[in-house]
């Protein structure tokens, strides 16, 4: 079997870790081109940004318009993690079109939340459903509210590969960390996870609350993935982060660390949230105090409220799909939204274990898990 697996940034590459490790372990011919900046590349345009790497020598090359290289082999598969952006729609459309090749998305959402940045996202998504073959699905729960937000791929739940590789660094690693970021072993160390969605502003209000009511801890943030701290201002991430006394984590490789360090996690449910569950840290989640699930199910409120959050505003689907508002809202009927606000109630519910709601399993098999249903499915 060949298997060709395909990352434009780093969050591809640490979804994608594991399943290239046991595709390795098993045998399979693989060729692997990944980028591990914090910012999506295109291959065709940066090609020096992107590391290759395959098992195998050349079986029967072959030429791909999209990745700008040769290929050792016409793949079997291909290994992805988004879809209806580019590069990866038209490295879909060609290896299925070209390649005849089977597609395996691993979903990098969790899904855990409903909301209609998710009902659009969703439709967006299923414009490509035609392409992938399988999408590798986190848990049951998040399986469920996508079907429910009008999904129609064929999904198989898995578990997150992310979160295969061992989440605690090495004691030097720790203690390197520790001095880098001026821990002080006196103070209990907060970590906040930045977003980018209507309720930008209404999470750092709660922040700053907390900070003021709480000053005698360290703070630090985890920016959202593109965001620009410390550089020049983006109104994709509107409003700006301005809360004094905060230290942004601006390197992936000390993120890892500063899990393990920090005692506290601030932030709503999203995929993040999921680590320091693992870890079994103290989490604050905002999302029910706030109503965030309640707030991203007010259309009109998304679509006049300007510069919010812009990617995940409603004004951003309208013109990728050259819908008019009016158009939205029958996508967006009361009887869905409603049907996803009650779903969104049930994650409150007191048997529910948010773990669980991120990931059936916990189990670092993900990936093991992934090849094996690729190899019965050849």
């Amino acid at each position: 079997m060949n298997i060709v697996i395909f990352a434009s940034d780093n969050k591809g590459v640490s979804s994608l870790n594991s399943v290239i490790q046991e595709a390795n372990n098993a045998g399979i011919n693989l060729w692997v081109m990944m980028n591990q900046s914090t910012q999506l590349k295109h291959p065709l345009h940066n090609k020096k940004s992107y590391q290759i790497f395959t098992n195998c020598d050349n079986i029967d090359p072959i030429y791909s318009n999209t990745l700008g290289v040769q290929l050792p082999f016409k793949p079997d598969w291909l290994i992805i993690n988004r879809e209806r952006w580019e590069p990866e729609s038209s490295i879909i459309v060609e290896f299925k079109t070209k390649f005849n090749s089977k597609i395996g998305l691993v979903d990098a959402n969790c899904w855990t939340l409903g909301s209609i940045e998710a009902i659009l996202e969703l439709y967006s998504i299923n414009r490509f459903v035609p392409y992938i073959d399988v999408f590798f699905d986190h848990s049951t729960w998040g399986k469920t509210q996508k079907k429910l937000q009008g999904f129609k791929g064929k999904s198989v739940v898995v578990g997150n590969p992310k979160y295969d590789i061992n989440l605690t660094p090495t004691s030097e690693t720790l203690n390197e960390i520790k001095k880098y970021y001026k821990i002080d072993p006196n103070k209990k160390q907060v970590l906040l996870f930045s977003l980018q969605n209507t309720n930008r502003n209404n999470i750092f209000k709660e922040y700053e609350k907390y900070i003021n009511q709480n000053p005698q801890h360290q703070y630090f943030i985890k920016p959202y993935p593109g965001e620009p701290f410390g550089g020049k201002y983006h109104k994709d991430y509107f409003p700006e982060f301005k809360i004094k006394g905060v230290t942004p984590i601006l390197e992936e490789a000390h993120i890892w660390s500063m899990f393990n360090i920090c005692d506290i996690h601030m932030g709503c449910v999203m995929s993040i949230l999921h680590v320091p569950l693992l870890l079994n840290k103290e989490v604050i989640c905002f999302d029910k105090e706030i109503n965030i699930s309640g707030n991203n199910l007010d259309i009109n409120r998304i679509i006049q409220e300007k510069g919010i959050g812009l990617e995940d505003s409603t004004d951003l689907w309208m013109r990728s799909f050259n819908m008019t508002k009016q158009q939205v809202l029958d996508l967006l009927n009361k009887d869905l939204l409603n049907k996803v606000k009650n779903k969104n109630k049930e994650v409150w519910y007191p048997q529910n274990n948010l773990l669980h709601l991120f990931d059936d399993f916990n189990d670092k098999q993900a990936g093991k898990r992934i090849i094996n249903y690729i190899l019965k499915n050849e």
